[in-house]
């Protein structure tokens, strides 16, 4: 027997996968834009390269954990990319194969895109399973609104001193099937979503 995807595990660790984009995109987002644009505007300088491997580096270091989350939330193994290479050995060697090591550059472009990504998710997640449930429930907590707020029902709008409240039996039902139909939209939304998602980190971390 199928589970329905409202309930089912699957459907909510992608959801909270989605939902810890956001504040982590903005940690990774502020790291990587920040050494980048740092690192290349000093390049010329002596700190200039150093600050491109803490980049990269970073970067680096945040795909792994992205991979276990990605395994932990979302159910995808990704493998991780092979080792930085050197071309000669010493410090020189190890700055130079950073920065010439496509997967860390891959990484800190990863490290880039989750913030809008974040944004993305977290918008969409959030707005669609709130409004979506609570709209679903609606006929169950009516009563609270003439009972301790003194409204017929939730106010749906107001516009020239004239309010508009979801009170009445057929409006009360329509709430409720709408919210169904949010929901149902929610699983979907939340599943392509995770899709994409998967396809970034198999795209950009492995």
């Amino acid at each position: 027997m199928t589970t329905p995807a409202i309930i089912s595990a699957r459907t909510w660790r992608a959801t909270l996968h989605l939902i810890l984009d956001l504040p982590l995109g903005v940690v990774s987002f502020s790291y990587v834009v920040s050494l980048f644009c740092f690192g290349v505007g000093s390049v010329m300088t002596f700190v200039g390269l150093p600050i491109l491997v803490a980049c990269v580096a970073g970067a680096r270091a945040f795909g792994t954990m992205e991979r276990a989350r990605t395994r932990a939330l979302l159910g995808e193994e990704i493998p991780a990319p092979a080792p930085v290479t050197q071309s000669r050995p010493g410090l020189v060697g190890w700055i130079r194969g950073m920065l010439s090591d496509g997967a860390s550059w891959r990484a800190a472009l990863y490290a880039f895109l989750l913030l809008p990504m974040g944004v993305l998710g977290f918008t969409l997640a959030v707005t669609l399973w709130s409004v979506g449930i609570s709209a679903t429930l609606y006929p169950l907590y009516h009563w609270v609104f003439p009972r301790y707020v003194g409204w017929p029902g939730y106010k749906l709008w107001e516009n020239n001193g004239h309010s508009h409240y979801i009170s009445t039996l057929p409006e009360i039902a329509a709430t409720c099937v709408a919210g169904i139909v949010l929901v149902l939209v929610a699983t979907q939304v939340v599943k392509s979503l995770a899709a994409v998602r998967r396809a970034m980190a198999r795209g950009l971390l492995a």
